[in-house]
């Protein structure tokens, strides 16, 4: 979060809790550096999904010309960043520690679509009233989108587009 506040952002943290107990921090820039926040202003919602091995981090490491998600805010979109268990903003669980071996570790990209990122969308939606977003993924992204959409019809409705 003090990494998108270092380039003039604005940032949001939220808590998802997937259906099997896992915590995940959802990051959220609602606009532009440059832009007011404004309830009668119409953004549409993207959702960025990371890599493998990464985090929600990938997509603002850069400064704000080569950042995707601040390319994005900038161009007038609500920006959503997206992190699955494991990584550093989703080692909490409702009962399971995250130590070496334990059965905190036990889940598969299936596991991404099927209970991480339906949470999110879920609660994105919830925030932003919205009926669907903007899937932009990278890599395990992308194909976690791909297992999403066909391992759940349903959220077809709630994915516009996936990129």
């Amino acid at each position: 979060m003090e990494m998108i506040r270092h380039w003039g952002y604005p940032a949001e943290s939220y808590d998802v809790i997937s259906e099997d107990g896992y915590i995940l921090d959802l990051f959220r820039i609602p606009h532009g550096r440059h832009s007011e926040a404004n309830a009668t202003c119409h953004r549409p919602v993207v959702l960025m999904v990371h890599g493998q091995a990464a985090s929600a981090t990938e997509y603002f490491l850069n400064p704000p010309e080569s950042s995707p998600a601040f390319i994005l805010a900038d161009a007038g979109f609500d920006i959503f960043l997206s992190n699955q268990r494991g990584t550093t903003y989703g080692k909490r669980h409702k009962t399971l520690s995250p130590t070496f071996g334990s059965k905190f570790w036990q889940f598969t990209q299936d596991d991404f679509a099927r209970y991480d990122e339906t949470a999110v969308i879920d609660k994105v939606l919830e925030l932003t009233g919205e009926k669907s977003v903007h899937w932009v993924g990278n890599s395990q992204g992308t194909f976690v989108g791909f297992i999403l959409l066909a391992g759940q019809p349903e959220y077809n409705r709630k994915v516009k587009a996936l990129f």
